[in-house]
């Protein structure tokens, strides 16, 4: 596992260029796919150099990504490992130009992520986590090993774009607010102690969260679902996430600071 991680970094800022490359272009080649999500001409770039580099450094090891059709349960429940990817998360802030978008590998082994890497490409910033190896930070300053923030005041991690009290009618406590897009890389500033919780609340797939969960987890937090179960992997029909919690710090009294109950009712 540990092998894969440079090779992993190393493909997910190819990718980030390629992303880069079309950013400024003035014809992004914005489609709508059949589930009303947008995709463009760089999340098909991203996907082509994620997959043709996995491709080459693993053979053997399937691929599922957001970009590429996914195969019935019949056909992919006896993977013992596979790359789970999201060429491009944050498809609409890369459309607003905000650039908080993100490439996203994660390497799942008996329906668990165990690797995960991040890419900003905006940003040059590399978020990386192996099982029991610690999650790490790559940036222009250097490679340093993160952790999440002692419990001390309570910052939430929101969208730029969701009204906040979709999400703060959830919470029984007061909190500061700090705004990002993309899934990844508000678990990504959790991870480094930035923020302390973000909450999603709406459709996201396996691959929004694969590479999340193990730099979340080995940094010293967790995600599970609105119930504070386990998200699953590779284990039903459907490949979409329930609403899901990313937490920081384990001394944070999560469950009476969440109520789970009233999450569980879409407005």
């Amino acid at each position: 596992m540990q092998e894969f991680l440079q090779p992993c970094i190393e493909l997910a800022e190819q990718a980030g260029m390629a992303i880069m490359a079309i950013y400024k272009q003035p014809d992004i080649g914005r489609q709508v796919k059949s589930d009303d999500t947008p995709v463009t001409k760089a999340d098909i770039a991203a996907n082509d150099v994620l997959v043709k580099g996995l491709r080459e450094l693993a053979p053997d090891i399937p691929i599922m990504s957001e970009e590429t059709p996914i195969p019935a349960l019949a056909d992919r429940q006896h993977w013992q490992r596979y790359w789970l990817l999201d060429p491009m998360d944050g498809t609409g802030e890369f459309i607003l130009q905000s650039g908080d978008f993100a490439v996203n590998i994660a390497l799942v082994e008996d329906n668990h992520p165990v690797l995960g890497v991040i890419h900003w490409p905006a940003k040059n910033i590399t978020y990386y986590a192996s099982y029991k190896h610690g999650a790490f930070k790559k940036s222009e300053q250097g490679t340093q090993q993160i952790s999440v923030a002692q419990p001390a005041g309570l910052t939430l991690a929101v969208s730029r774009r969701q009204k906040l009290e979709a999400v703060s009618q959830y919470l029984n406590t007061s909190f500061d607010t700090i705004a990002l897009g993309s899934c990844s890389l508000k678990a990504c500033i959790i991870a480094e102690g930035k923020a302390d919780c973000f909450m999603r609340i709406g459709p996201t797939g396996e691959w929004d969260t694969g590479a999340s969960q193990i730099i979340v987890e080995e940094a010293g937090g967790c995600i599970t679902d609105a119930e504070f179960n386990p998200l699953t992997y590779n284990q039903r029909e459907s490949t979409e996430n329930p609403d899901f919690i990313v937490m920081g710090h384990p001394d944070w009294e999560w469950q009476k600071m969440i109520n789970p109950h009233q999450r569980s009712h879409h407005d």
